[in-house]
């Protein structure tokens, strides 16, 4: 485990929050924009590669007992109608560690919020983070975060898996809360050096009480990764007895403030997308205002999570996961008026 770095670095004040929350804030929902019928699609990562957007996304059978995460590959060219591709990930009968739980997710995107939302290249590569597990399920522990990599981002059949995972709840460095599984990952190019290292992966995990708090890891040739700190960077759980997720985490940059999306979800209400914002990756000031997307839409009425924001030709577009007491599970789309 690697210890914080020391920061000055003041907290971002209510009032840059309230700033920056009129600028991320969609309020326009479009609705689905990714909708299988035999299947939930969830999870949303886009990029910008070759002139169009693409999307990885996860999808899983709705006969979830004898199922698990697959991840596939759409593209568009204006963010809002999407054309699938094929499939990245597929489930296999290999019986590693990875076998039966594979969800990926887009890695070393720029994060700028007014930047071009390009995949980087550490050492020459693409890469994609992805959650591994070798059950059956849905999301069944343990899960762990494996990293795969290619020449491009968007060949179906490009990225070859590393043969263990990047990091494991069964590590000897592994933090408390963080020992039962790993989730989402976001790993992203630390340009500012605010943590002393080349990379950092944001992600949440959960210990045995099951509940859910965002971690960091840092890398210095994105391949080989060792934890940041001895806790959680975000926790709306240790104080709160309903608290049970704060997961998927998104970070934008805008200007010296760093803008992390994510979801949190408290027992008895439905879980919704907010954010918090940061000087240094590590003391976050929690917007406590109004959430960017919550379930207020009768085609979305149990959950709106799991965000992933892209800023372009002056429009804030917040792809997320809209989930409905009829079953469906989907991607959805809201934008900034």
């Amino acid at each position: 485990m690697i210890p914080f770095k020391p920061s000055d670095a003041p907290r971002v004040t209510q009032d840059e929050m309230q700033a920056i929350y009129q600028r991320i804030r969609t309020p326009k929902k479009l609705g689905a924009v990714v909708k299988w019928e035999n299947d939930y699609t969830d999870s949303p990562t886009v990029f910008f590669h070759n002139g169009r957007f693409y999307m990885y996304f996860i999808a899983i059978s709705k006969d979830t007992r004898v199922s698990g995460y697959e991840t596939h590959l759409s593209v568009s060219d204006d963010l809002v109608n999407w054309s699938y591709v094929g499939p990245i990930f597929r489930r296999n009968d290999l019986d590693r560690w990875d076998s039966r739980q594979c969800a990926g997710y887009a890695a070393f995107m720029d994060i700028r919020f007014d930047g071009s939302y390009t995949l980087g290249k550490p050492g020459g590569s693409y890469y994609i983070s992805y959650l591994a597990g070798n059950s059956d399920g849905y999301e069944p522990d343990p899960l762990y975060m494996g990293l795969a990599k290619s020449t491009d981002p968007t060949d179906p059949n490009g990225f070859e898996r590393f043969p263990t995972p990047i990091l494991s709840p069964y590590d000897s460095d592994v933090r408390p809360y963080e020992e039962k599984t790993l989730y989402k990952s976001f790993l992203f190019e630390d340009t500012e050096g605010v943590t002393g290292y080349k990379y950092v992966n944001a992600y949440n995990a959960k210990d045995n009480s099951h509940k859910e708090r965002i971690f960091l890891a840092v890398s210095n040739d994105a391949e080989h990764w060792e934890r940041y700190g001895d806790r959680a960077v975000l926790d709306r759980i240790t104080d709160d007895p309903a608290g049970i997720i704060t997961g998927d985490p998104q970070i934008v940059r805008m200007g010296d403030i760093y803008i992390m999306h994510y979801f949190h979800f408290r027992a008895g209400a439905g879980a919704y997308d907010t954010f918090a914002c940061s000087r240094d990756l590590v003391n976050w000031t929690l917007w406590d205002g109004e959430p960017l997307i919550s379930p207020t839409e009768s085609w979305e009425n149990v959950h709106a999570h799991k965000p992933w924001c892209i800023f372009h030709n002056g429009i804030y577009h917040h792809f997320y996961c809209a989930v409905n007491d009829q079953g469906e599970r989907f991607i959805a789309l809201a934008v900034s008026e």
